[in-house]
């Protein structure tokens, strides 16, 4: 592989090498909103998208062409290795044989190929300038282009994945929190709580941003969902709190809220209203880490749905 180390860059050239901010979700995104995140799954529109960006690559020599990429994904996908060598025709054949693997590659196999790409594939991007060669960016700057292009495009595509600068793959959230995310947005459906909905969109922005993330907004704002939901579901409960709605649905007959239950609601209260940072400056109540924050989004959904369910105790849950 060819390898020419930068000293400087081209004037041309020099804003791709420049760290940049983290890409903020595209329009269509944005657009459909914090719904319907794609999990286990890179859909075929993410491969033509991840395509591209490898055109893109070699068109600026930012990888050594397509032989190594059709080598990179046949070991990847354990297919047979293809003797190549480095004539015009070959690379054509090579850069067919890495479409066709690219589109029926299993899911989890593109993901690896994408880690591999970044931390493998990538190297001093340069040019040939009548008869002599010009350095472009540094691999660390190609580096940095991949991961900005892949954040992208994991946006774009609505992704439960995101790409960190250090090159991996990583789910935004544990399997059970998409879940349980993807449960509680069904019920939110509901008209009657659309101001629940728009607190729980939002502690889900706030967990799900890659570029500034922010535990202490989702635990707030999920907890700030569960009340909304309570206040909208049980509109004749004395008082104006979570507390005073739970407290009024608790009971021991069928239909209420045993109370070893309810105290699961007045603890994530209670650190909504205590965690250091999250309801009132200066609270000692604990920290809001992403962990926390995100026990706190699975564990808000799990009783946004149990109190859409006591709600309606003759109907089912639909999901």
């Amino acid at each position: 592989m060819l390898h020419v180390r930068a000293a400087a860059a081209s004037n041309s050239n020099e804003r791709l090498a420049v760290m940049s901010d983290a890409p903020i979700p595209p329009f269509s995104t944005r657009n459909r909103g914090a719904h319907r995140q794609i999990d286990g799954d890179f859909p075929a529109t993410a491969r033509s998208g991840l395509f591209h960006l490898l055109h893109d690559l070699v068109n600026r020599n930012c990888v050594d062409g397509w032989i190594p990429i059709d080598r990179e994904l046949r070991r990847i996908c354990r297919e047979l290795p293809v003797i190549y060598d480095e004539s015009y025709e070959d690379n054509k054949k090579a850069r067919k044989s890495a479409e066709q693997l690219v589109q029926a590659a299993p899911w989890d196999k593109v993901l690896d190929f994408i880690e591999r790409l970044h931390a493998h594939l990538a190297q001093d991007a340069y040019h040939w300038d009548s008869g002599k060669l010009i350095a472009d960016m540094p691999r660390s700057a190609v580096q940095q282009h991949i991961s900005e292009e892949i954040a992208r495009l994991f946006l774009e595509e609505n992704l439960a994945f995101e790409f960190r600068p250090s090159g991996g793959v990583w789910r935004r959230g544990r399997r059970h929190t998409v879940d349980m995310v993807s449960r509680a947005e069904v019920v939110l459906g509901d008209p009657r709580l659309d101001e629940a909905r728009k607190h729980y969109n939002k502690a889900v922005k706030y967990f799900r941003d890659p570029s500034n993330s922010d535990p202490e907004n989702v635990v707030k704002e999920a907890v700030c969902a569960v009340e909304a939901t309570a206040k909208s579901l049980f509109p004749s409960a004395k008082g104006k709190t979570l507390a005073d709605v739970i407290n009024s649905i608790t009971g021991s007959e069928d239909g209420k809220l045993p109370s070893a239950i309810a105290k699961t609601f007045h603890g994530l209260y209670g650190f909504r209203s205590g965690g250091a940072g999250v309801g009132h400056g200066g609270a000692s109540g604990g920290p809001a880490t992403p962990s926390i924050a995100e026990y706190t989004l699975s564990l808000a959904a799990s009783q946004i749905i149990l109190l859409v369910d006591l709600a309606n105790k003759d109907s089912e849950v639909p999901f």
